[in-house]
């Protein structure tokens, strides 16, 4: 058996500009750095960073739960002993992540080896992302693609979801006009959309050329009848927190596309479980950070990297924070990011 200290400390990092979606502004995010370490003092770092608004348990339930485990103990150090180890962490999925990523460090370190040779990443990897525009005014939501189409970005992302859906529609069409067909747009409304909504909303957007409708409504029943109402491929994000999840929306062929965010599902190892699962049907998916620290960023553009395919991922993190914690590895050029060999 090997047993194993568990410590944490808290952080902040504040947003240049407060972010804005259908579900309220982010100003800054809290969470909390692990480490865990062995009686040699091999240590293994990972971050919890909790997001309640978007599915995750909150940031007191966190801290209750690494309060009463300050202590763990696996039989041997290896991916099955971790899964095992974590499964009782199913419901706080921010620490499970958390968790995880640290006993994934420790394992590198015991195989002294890196974590993307551990996951058989032996090379450097180019990853694709996608811009965002939040809620914006109409001009500036038209600057914003602007910059994005001139700095590089192939894919936008534009929130939706506002009381409005003609303001919704006025901006994805503006931007359509402004970026050309040459450029992917993809909408995203966090859910915002009853089922009749998002069947008039969407069919109205079909001559916009959409690359897929994330989160339009919010439960699989949903998801269904949507998918035969309208030709906009659809992609569903807060509805799929767990394996389970993924298997219900796979298994149903409910969307055409699962947006995995790490932290907000439990991790590395569940977000891969789940990308083979969606390969055997022909399902694609698009990794996505929550907005936590470059420490646990790190694994969302590690997961991204082994997705394989052409897909722009949401990584475009590190550019909204007055600070980090650590030199970011995310960092976005010509709306590519890349991750060098032996990186992380």
């Amino acid at each position: 058996m090997i047993p194993l200290n568990v410590e944490y400390s808290s952080y902040s990092l504040k947003l240049k500009t407060p972010f804005i979606t259908s579900k309220g502004a982010i100003n800054q995010r809290y969470g909390f750095i692990i480490k865990i370490s062995d009686y040699q003092g091999v240590v293994g770092t990972g971050d919890c960073s909790p997001f309640p608004e978007f599915g995750s348990e909150t940031l007191e339930d966190a801290e209750n739960s690494l309060k009463q485990n300050n202590f763990l103990t696996l039989p041997s150090l290896d991916i099955e002993s971790i899964k095992i180890q974590l499964s009782k962490f199913e419901l706080s999925p921010a620490l499970k992540s958390g968790l995880e990523q640290a006993l994934l460090e420790l394992l590198a370190k015991y195989r002294n080896t890196s974590l993307m040779n551990l996951f058989g990443l032996n090379s450097s990897k180019e990853i694709s992302v996608n811009g965002v525009v939040g809620f914006l005014s109409l001009s500036e939501s038209i600057e914003k693609a602007k910059a994005l189409m001139y700095s590089g970005f192939g894919t936008i992302k534009i929130k939706t979801g506002r009381n409005n859906f003609d303001e919704d529609f006025r901006t994805i069409s503006e931007i359509r006009n402004v970026v050309g067909d040459e450029i992917k747009i993809r909408i995203d409304s966090n859910g915002n959309w009853n089922l009749n909504e998002a069947i008039t909303y969407l069919k109205k957007s079909e001559p916009l050329k959409i690359e897929y409708a994330e989160q339009p409504v919010n439960t699989l029943e949903e998801f269904i009848q949507l998918k035969e109402e309208t030709n906009i491929p659809l992609a569903a994000d807060e509805s799929i927190r767990s394996l389970d999840d993924a298997k219900r929306f796979i298994e149903n062929d409910a969307a055409d596309y699962l947006i995995l965010k790490p932290m907000m599902i439990g991790g590395i190892l569940t977000s891969l479980d789940i990308i083979n699962q969606a390969k055997q049907t022909g399902l694609k998916t698009v990794i996505t950070s929550s907005f936590q620290s470059a420490i646990g960023r790190k694994m969302d553009v590690l997961t991204a990297a082994l997705v394989n395919n052409s897909s722009a991922h949401g990584l475009s993190i590190a550019g909204y924070f007055e600070n980090d914690l650590i030199d970011p590895v995310d960092i976005v050029k010509n709306g590519k990011l890349v991750l060098r060999k032996d990186e992380l």
